[in-house]
């Protein structure tokens, strides 16, 4: 009989998905505190980021539904969820938490699918809610270990003058403020923002009133304040009709150009940026055409495969296929489970992040030498029997 070294214990556990874990912890009183533990979480987040393991599906809006991604078969079943009966629209998902909100966009909540720690954002007056519409985008600021919500109303008043407000909600603060808006006019309503390099980006107009689609606004969660990239290298190419997607992919900002003739599609490309910031990074990774989707209205990206030849795509709200990068052919699926209606797709990775904890964390937490020593500042008292 002996018992393994409490290093080897965390290394170990650290790699296992989070619903193991979640039933691991009744294992002993040791591994429950262990697995609660701030710095586990920690550790356990970082290896599943390194490893690209333990990813999820889910499907929103009514309702919110959710799928193992690296199964041999993808099966979708309901996540209950805090705004329960009502229907779920999602902001974006970072380390684990998805934002999720109700239909008129007011009650927001911050949630982990997995753990259902969940956190209520207290309600913030807008200051004019009649000129148009209200973007919003969720994401992590690692300087400050915060989680950020962007939340942005833009219209025109009935004067006709162009009017934009942004505000921001710090869970470390668990509060809104306002911050520096941006005067174009971003596209597209139903399109919140897109997390990448811990900025949230969108489509905006060059001009105000124009409809030129050249520019993307990113919104640094850092220093909290807009700038525009340019992205004419693929707009240009477009023919009559542009339909511009914007997604991540491998840690990448993407754009997936749809191009329609009438409203049909009749293929689409998909541009990724190489190196962030840097407009002549924008390389086309594929181009698909009618033939091999067979879709009416618009092809979505949504991760690469964990060896990273093929791409998942959401093609038409319900269907799915997996694109080879190298045959350049569309493996089409049917996923079990799926619900009725019009769904949009989000993956995200498992996480113990703990919402109802985070303001204690840091507090509690004091500097360490290494990741283990307050880890196991407790003993483990689980004895395994080695042969």
């Amino acid at each position: 009989m002996a018992a393994l070294p409490t290093e080897i214990i965390a290394e170990i556990l650290s790699q296992l998905p989070v619903k193991s874990l979640l039933r691991f912890r009744c294992v002993c009183k040791s591994w429950y505190f262990l697995i609660k533990t701030p710095n586990f979480v920690k550790i356990h987040l970082d290896q599943t980021i390194i490893s690209n393991s333990d990813r999820h599906l889910l499907l929103y809006y009514p309702r919110l539904d959710s799928a193992e991604l690296d199964q041999n078969l993808v099966c979708f079943s309901e996540v209950l969820h805090p705004l329960e009966p009502q229907a779920v629209h999602l902001f974006g998902s970072c380390n684990g938490i998805i934002c999720i909100a109700d239909l008129h966009k007011t009650d927001i909540f911050l949630f982990n699918p997995l753990t259902k720690s969940h956190y209520n954002l207290p309600l913030n007056q807008i200051l004019n809610l009649k000129v148009g519409y209200m973007l919003f985008g969720f994401g992590y600021d690692s300087k400050n270990d915060d989680y950020k919500i962007l939340r942005l109303v833009q219209g025109f008043t009935k004067e006709k003058v162009f009017y934009s407000e942004a505000q921001m909600y710090s869970l470390n603060n668990n509060s809104w403020k306002s911050v520096q808006g941006i005067s174009s006019y971003l596209l597209f309503s139903d399109c919140h923002g897109v997390l990448v390099n811990e900025a949230l980006h969108f489509l905006a107009n060059s001009e105000e009133l124009g409809l030129t689609g050249e520019y993307i606004a990113s919104f640094d969660l850092q220093t909290e304040s807009f700038s525009l990239m340019d992205c004419s290298k693929f707009v240009h190419k477009i023919g009559n009709y542009l339909m511009i997607l914007l997604a991540q992919l491998g840690g990448c900002l993407c754009a997936l150009v749809n191009n329609n003739t009438n409203f049909i599609l009749e293929g689409a490309d998909l541009w990724v940026m190489k190196e962030y910031e840097n407009k002549e990074s924008w390389v086309r990774l594929y181009s698909i055409g009618q033939e091999c989707i067979q879709s009416r209205v618009q092809i979505k990206p949504i991760v690469y495969s964990v060896d990273g030849k093929r791409v998942l795509l959401q093609i038409d709200s319900l269907k799915f296929g997996w694109y080879d990068l190298e045959s350049e052919n569309v493996e089409m699926f049917t996923p079990q489970g799926l619900p009725d209606g019009s769904l949009e797709t989000e993956s995200f990775l498992g996480s113990l992040v703990s919402l109802e904890d985070k303001h204690h964390s840091d507090k509690e937490t004091s500097p360490r030498q290494n990741k283990y020593e307050y880890l196991f500042s407790f003993p483990i008292q689980c004895t395994f029997f080695l042969k």
